[in-house]
C-alpha cells in the first residue's frame, strides 16, 4: 500500500474529526485554536513529502519527546509531584520491546502494547511506596531510581548487552502492505501514536479523574477531606505517565534499531523536565510545544557543542524568570488573559 495514500486518508480523517469536534465544542476551545491544530497537523503530515530524511529524523525525535513531555505533564503538571525518572521508564519500554522481539521472536505489534503494560505495572509498583513521600524527598527518590535503572541497563551484560548496546532490532512488521523499514512510514506511525496520546490525555484531564488530579495538586489535605483517594490517584497518574513513556520507548527502539544505556541517562530525564517547564506545566499543549522548541533549538546548536547547553541554559533561565508559566504563559499574557 502506498504510504502517500495512507497519509492523505489520514489527513482527511483528521480534518473531518477536528471539524466535528469544533462544531460540537467537545474540547472547549475556540475556532482559532482548532484552526491552528488543523494547520499544524497538515504541516506535520506533509513534512516527509517535502523535507530530506535528516529533517524527518529530527521531527520524529521531537515527536517522541513531545509524547514524553505530555505524559510527564500528567504527573507533575496536573498532579503535582516533581519526578526525575521519566527517561528510566522510556528506557525500560525500549529494552522490553527490543528484547521481546529479539529473544522470543514476538511481533512488534504485540511487543509494543506489552511494553506499555509492563512499564505501567512497574510504575505502579515503584510509585506506590515512593509517592508516600512528598516534595523534595519524592523528587530525590525518583532521581536515584532513574540512575539505578541506567546502571542496571549498563551492567546487565547477559540481558541488555551492557555498554555494547542492543543491535539488530527489527522495524515494525509490515501491516496493510506498509513497509515500516522506511523512514516515511515510521514517521507516520510515530505521528499517529502521538496524536492518539494527546487526545487520550486531553480527555483524561477533562474527566472526573483529571479534576481529582488537579484538586490533589492544589491542596492534598483539602482534596482528601472531600473524599478523594489521594494515594490511588497519584499512583494512577504516575503509572499512566510511565506506561506512555514505555510505549514511546518501544517506538524509539524499533525506529532507531540500536539501543545504548546512555540514551536513558539521568540527563535525559532532566531534558524532559526542561521541555515541560519551557512550554508550561499543567497545560498539556505547553510541554508539547516545549518539546518541539527545545529539540529544534538544540539541533540548530549542534555545530557548536561547547556552547550548545550554555546558550540554552541562559535562555531557559531568562524564560523562567520573566514568565514562570512558560511559553503558554507568554501567549496568554499577549492575549490579555491572567
Amino acid at each position: 500500500m502506498d504510504v502517500d495514500k495512507v497519509a492523505g486518508a489520514f489527513i482527511f480523517t483528521c480534518l473531518i474529526s477536528l471539524k466535528r469536534q469544533g462544531e460540537k465544542a467537545m474540547f472547549g476551545v475556540n475556532r482559532i485554536v482548532i484552526a491552528a491544530v488543523i494547520i499544524i497537523l497538515i504541516i506535520l503530515l506533509l513534512i516527509p513529502q517535502f523535507l530530506s530524511s535528516y529533517y524527518v529524523y529530527v521531527v520524529i525525535l521531537a515527536m517522541l519527546y513531545a509524547v514524553l513531555a505530555a505524559s510527564y505533564d500528567l504527573l507533575t503538571g496536573y498532579t503535582g509531584p516533581l519526578s526525575f525518572c521519566h527517561a528510566a521508564f522510556y528506557g525500560l519500554g525500549a529494552y522490553t520491546s527490543a528484547l521481546l522481539t529479539l529473544r522470543t521472536g514476538m511481533s512488534f505489534w504485540l511487543a509494543f502494547p506489552t511494553s506499555g503494560v509492563w512499564v505501567f505495572l512497574f510504575g505502579a509498583a515503584v510509585g506506590y511506596p515512593a509517592l508516600k513521600l512528598r516534595g523534595h524527598y519524592f523528587a530525590v527518590t525518583t532521581f536515584f531510581f532513574g540512575h539505578f535503572v541506567y546502571l542496571f541497563l549498563l551492567n546487565s551484560r547477559k540481558l541488555t548487552n551492557g555498554p555494547l548496546g542492543l543491535r539488530g532490532i527489527r522495524p515494525p512488521d509490515s501491516i496493510l502492505g506498509i513497509d515500516f523499514s522506511s523512514i516515511t512510514a515510521s514517521y507516520y506511525l510515530v505521528l499517529f501514536f502521538g496524536v492518539l496520546v494527546v487526545v487520550f490525555l486531553h480527555l483524561l484531564v477533562k474527566s472526573r479523574i483529571g479534576r481529582s488530579l488537579v484538586s490533589i495538586r492544589e491542596n492534598e489535605d483539602l482534596a482528601e477531606s472531600i473524599g478523594i483517594n489521594i494515594s490511588f490517584y497519584k499512583v494512577l497518574a504516575f503509572s499512566i505517565s510511565a506506561g506512555l513513556a514505555g510505549m514511546a520507548g518501544s517506538l524509539f527502539a524499533h525506529f532507531f534499531r540500536l539501543l545504548h544505556p546512555q540514551e536513558f541517562f539521568w540527563i535525559n530525564s532532566e531534558m524532559i523536565v526542561i521541555m515541560a517547564l519551557v512550554g508550561g506545566l499543567g497545560t498539556l499543549v505547553g510541554p508539547i510545544i516545549g518539546a518541539g522548541v527545545v529539540s529544534f533549538f538544540l539541533e540548530l546548536l549542534r555545530p557548536a557543542p561547547e556552547l550548545r547547553f550554555i546558550i540554552w541554559s541562559v535562555m531557559l533561565i531568562l524564560v523562567l524568570l520573566f514568565e514562570p508559566r512558560g511559553l503558554v504563559g507568554i501567549f496568554r499574557r499577549i492575549r490579555g488573559e491572567r
